[in-house]
């Protein structure tokens, strides 16, 4: 536990009585608790194709830069296991089990927690412990290498399969967690009903609640808590289950969202989220927008990264049967541009630019380090400030204010508007990227102003 000094605990009283008093409305206060911001996927291989999870010269070097700046969680996607069965293994086990415990020692001796990809609902239609009645209705997701049942949380032979499956990879591997890409059959439906529509997506507004869903959730975050682990959970697009309580400790989204200004949907969202940008649809070129929608809001992106995509040799497995749409077609772009670009940059992820935008890159560690200090624990966030006397008139439209409150604090101030903004400030703040102590803070579009109240 953390000491204070007398002097110490004055100031942080004082902190907290500024913000009492001159915040008056915001979208949410929140106390931060156990938060881990800075968050990667790490790609470990092209599956299908055969190769080794062994960590290299490559991992070793590029786990330590993460630790040394800061990252705090790895999540690994499908290739960890084999969930089409080539290779000996299965969906909850890794085809290259002795390579992956290794690598999640690494993790570990850099202090840096790893979770696997876990489905709470897709599962291949190929396997052969597949069963019909693990389903309510016919829905699946079908692309690239991969047969996707949506399976059902109101099916009692796909709960008993599942969680002894879930028990499994706890037992057997050293993990932090799960990433849950839950896949739930109701969720399909709504998608589907909303591609009927010629919507592009489903939105929050079209998730109904299922009893059924959300007591499969509940269980599935109990099993995590009583193992000492962390949930993630992905639903889809900017949604979040329609549950009567959070069963998460980490929500995913962003993927498949092609308008990147919709990352404000989700501000009214229980914390944390964890917004991946989406470049594949998006193709947002202005590195500095995909901060600005998310900081100020207690959200950080994930970071692509890991081992380079190689999406040749994901398409190109022999006797593999592959859906050549969609996801295939993207896979094809990038194999053409690696055959073109054999020193990089690379791709990393299913959501990576054509390449991966090395600006955003850097500029991911940038941003961290002046995150990081404005969500330690037991701060608190007043976020997305709307009535305040910190500032001397009302935030013009389109511009957001959180302000953060602990041992110091901070102001983070965001410009969504389509011209540079002006806020002026009651007293004088200092600027924390130039240290220029003003009481006006000039935001560019689409940009963030990093404030410590002095």
């Amino acid at each position: 536990m953390k000491t204070w000094s007398v002097e110490e605990q004055k100031k942080r009283i004082e902190n907290i009585r500024y913000a009492n008093e001159n915040v008056k409305k915001c979208t949410r206060h929140v106390r931060i608790h156990d938060y881990l911001p800075g968050q990667v996927t790490y790609n470990l291989g092209p599956y299908p194709a055969k190769f080794s999870i062994e960590p290299t010269e490559y991992d070793y070097n590029l786990i330590k830069s993460f630790a040394e700046q800061g990252v705090g969680l790895i999540q690994v996607h499908e290739e960890w296991n084999d969930h089409i069965r080539l290779y000996g293994a299965d969906k909850y086990s890794s085809h290259d089990p002795q390579g992956m415990k290794h690598f999640i020692k690494l993790c570990h001796d850099f202090g840096i927690k790893i979770l696997p990809y876990l489905s709470s609902f897709y599962f291949d239609r190929r396997d052969p412990d597949f069963r019909r009645d693990f389903m309510r209705y016919e829905s699946y997701l079908i692309s690239v290498h991969f047969e996707y049942a949506n399976c059902s949380a109101a099916s009692e032979t796909w709960g008993t399969y599942f969680f002894d499956k879930m028990k499994r990879v706890f037992d057997e591997y050293d993990f932090d967690g799960i990433y849950n890409d839950t896949g739930c059959e109701e969720f399909a439906k709504r998608h589907h009903e909303a591609r009927a529509q010629g919507r592009a997506y489903c939105t929050q507004k079209d998730i109904q609640y299922d009893p059924y869903e959300e007591d499969f959730y509940a269980r599935m975050y109990s099993f995590v808590k009583e193992n000492h682990g962390i949930m993630k959970m992905h639903y889809s697009n900017n949604c979040r289950p329609a549950s009567t309580e959070k069963l998460y400790d980490y929500l995913w989204v962003g993927e498949g969202v092609a308008d990147i200004n919709s990352m404000l949907d989700t501000i009214t969202f229980d914390p944390y989220l964890v917004p991946c940008p989406d470049l594949r649809w998006t193709n947002e070129q202005d590195v500095k927008k995909l901060f600005a929608q998310t900081i100020p809001f207690l959200q950080f992106p994930i970071r692509p990264d890991g081992r380079p995509y190689q999406a040749e040799k994901i398409i190109s497995v022999p006797n593999v049967k592959y859906k050549t749409t969609g996801m295939y077609e993207t896979y094809q772009e990038m194999a053409e541009y690696d055959r073109t670009h054999p020193n990089g940059p690379y791709c990393y992820s299913d959501w990576s630019g054509i390449p991966d935008n090395e600006d955003y890159r850097a500029a991911w560690f940038r941003y961290l380090a002046l995150y990081k200090p404005m969500v330690e624990e037991n701060n608190v966030c007043h976020m997305n400030i709307t009535e305040s006397t910190v500032t001397l008139a009302p935030l013009p439209k389109n511009v957001y204010m959180s302000l953060f409150t602990g041992n110091e604090q901070y102001l983070c101030i965001s410009n969504l508007s389509d011209q540079p903004q002006t806020v002026v400030l009651r007293t004088p703040w200092e600027n924390r990227e130039t240290g220029a102590v003003s009481a006006e803070a000039t935001v560019p579009v689409g940009g963030l102003c990093f404030l410590k109240r002095i």
